[in-house]
């Protein structure tokens, strides 16, 4: 199979998806209560964290370390 490059919003909306529907699950099959107010900006900050990491890490890589290039 052949390597292709990541695609962060892609990435970034996967993961959204996959929380809420955990978080669904979980509300709805326990007895556990999530606070929905406080989820949402949580998971919006560390969303944002990772996506720096990302922009911060790609900014830092010389291009003749790219792994995409061999």
């Amino acid at each position: 199979m052949q390597r292709h490059e990541l695609d962060p919003v892609s990435l970034l909306f996967g993961l959204v998806f996959v929380a809420v529907s955990v978080g669904y699950g979980l509300t709805h099959s326990t007895d556990l209560r999530l606070d929905w107010a406080v989820a949402i900006p949580v998971g919006m900050l560390a969303l944002g964290t990772a996506v720096l990491a990302l922009v911060v890490r790609a900014m830092r890589r010389p291009a003749s370390e790219d792994p995409l290039d061999s």
